[in-house]
């Protein structure tokens, strides 16, 4: 480019040497003037140029960055629907029970171990956390919607974080004691395995069976349904799980809303 105007030039100079003297100098001074002017387009275009190049390089990263974030909130739905279901199962088991303790005509002995063992589950929501802090890989982000999102997802998911941590520490401060208490650890532990509501067996069915030859005795689980304390283990249950799942779902509305936001800007 700057060597068709440096042409265009040299052939008005060259139809100017036969001017008049008194030219000469003015012909010089549109010669300098023509060799800067080169020289600031010759510059504007080698900016343009690394401007252009840059926005490509940031869009390439931000592309990957997007296709990143998607892989991994993918995962997190999957695994939180996970949680979510395992919660049903536990509300449902509780209520079960609950029913048998206020209406001993609806008591099934056989069934109440099973119950039991699934209101001892632990469903913790263990996402792909990515830190879009290091090295400031928000800013590649163009979709200002996108980056509220992906600002606010950290804060609602320590709210479900809060939730399954009291979960846990009563699990651990009440229930667990309270079956020490009454002998029933063995008798659970075999009902866990030989029926598959070990934590996660109940859904994914990866935990091998295990047997601790136990037989189990349902008087035992009878007389621990009198326990006032099973009650309020029972009532905590359907309590903070409803109210966990209830978290869930306004975690997973937010997901599904990032996740869509990320279709819209994947090229």
């Amino acid at each position: 480019m700057i060597k068709f105007f440096r042409k265009i030039r040299y052939d008005l100079m060259e139809k100017n040497k036969t001017g008049k003297p008194a030219f000469a100098a003015g012909r010089y001074l549109k010669y300098a003037i023509g060799e800067i002017f080169l020289v600031v387009i010759g510059i504007l275009i080698a900016l343009q140029i690394n401007n252009l190049n840059e926005e490509r390089k940031l869009s390439n990263n931000e592309q990957a960055l997007l296709h990143q974030l998607k892989q991994e909130f993918e995962s997190n739905l999957a695994q939180l629907n996970q949680k979510i279901e395992m919660r049903e199962i536990m509300i449902n088991s509780a209520q079960k029970l609950l029913n048998m303790i206020d209406d001993k005509n609806q008591m099934v002995p056989d069934s109440i171990g099973h119950y039991l063992s699934f209101t001892r589950m632990n469903p913790t929501f263990d996402p792909i956390r990515n830190d879009l802090t290091d090295g400031d890989k928000l800013s590649l982000i163009e979709n200002a919607k996108l980056k509220i999102l992906l600002t606010e997802w950290g804060s609602n998911e320590e709210q479900l974080e809060e939730s399954e941590g009291r979960w846990l520490y009563s699990l651990n401060q009440y229930f667990r004691p309270l079956l020490y208490e009454h002998n029933l650890v063995r008798e659970l532990f075999e009902i866990n395995y030989t029926s598959g509501s070990m934590s996660l067996m109940s859904l994914t069915k990866t935990v091998s069976n295990v047997n601790i030859n136990k037989s189990i005795k349902t008087d035992k689980f009878v007389k621990f349904m009198d326990d006032p304390k099973l009650e309020s283990h029972l009532a905590w249950t359907v309590g903070i799980n409803t109210f966990g799942n209830e978290e869930s779902n306004t975690l997973k509305n937010h997901i599904v809303d990032i996740l869509k936001t990320i279709e819209k800007e994947i090229k």
